[in-house]
């Protein structure tokens, strides 16, 4: 059996060139903003870098957003402090 999975993407742009591929966009409740997670080209991945995201389907209506590359996980995990040293 041949299965075929479909992921739909959003460009990164970067002076006006395609930098990455945007795959998931969604609202953060706790940073109260959109955030989008993306692969991006090595040379436009440091942190704070400013970033447009094309999101649209060619052809459709598309909306270009700002944005700043940030590092993931956004929310540092404390959950794994060693306790012992507390």
């Amino acid at each position: 059996m041949i299965s075929a999975a479909l992921c739909t993407t959003d460009r990164v742009i970067g002076n006006d060139q395609l930098v990455g591929v945007a795959t998931s966009r969604g609202y953060s409740y706790y940073f109260r903003q959109m955030l989008s997670l993306c692969v991006i080209d090595v040379s436009w991945s440091n942190p704070g870098t400013e970033v447009k995201i094309i999101w649209g389907e060619p052809g459709e209506p598309q909306k270009e957003i700002r944005a700043q590359v940030a590092t993931a996980p956004y929310k540092k995990d404390k959950r794994r402090i060693d306790v012992t040293r507390i």
